[in-house]
């Protein structure tokens, strides 16, 4: 499959399991990805995405469980230099999943949603994200 993105798809969560496995199904849908765990990592980012001519991240996959970092700063953060977002809760944790819509993510899927349809959901939010299916 082609990419369907120019940039990386920045995988923001600290736990190295969940990383794994969300970086796997962003390679499986045809996207790059990039592991990020900090907010220092995070701001390397966004700086060299919103300095350059062509932008360097395609999108962005938070995982609000984080503990090395804010989740929902970090969505904003995003969102503020125009990086799609998507992000990865607990099903039954309404608040911080209604926190990571307000602050700009598109949508917020289950942990088990994730792990049993990753790359299915990865692939449709990729191409929902880039206009008329193609790259930037």
């Amino acid at each position: 499959m082609d990419h369907l993105l120019t940039g990386a798809v920045v995988v923001l969560a600290d736990d190295l399991m969940w990383s794994i496995r969300i970086m796997e199904a962003v390679r499986r849908a045809g996207g790059t990805p990039l592991r990020l765990g900090s907010e220092a990592e995070l701001g390397i980012a966004v700086e060299a995405h919103d300095s350059g001519d062509e932008p360097t991240l395609g999108g962005a996959i938070v995982d609000m469980a984080a503990r090395k970092f804010d989740a929902v700063a970090a969505i904003g953060r995003l969102k503020a230099v125009r990086v799609p977002v998507i992000a990865v809760a607990q099903h039954d944790d309404q608040l911080t999943r209604r926190r990571a819509l307000d602050a700009g993510a598109s949508r917020v899927f289950s942990y088990q949603k994730f792990f049993a349809d990753g790359t299915r959901l990865v692939e449709g939010w990729l191409r929902a994200a880039t206009p008329s299916g193609e790259g930037r």
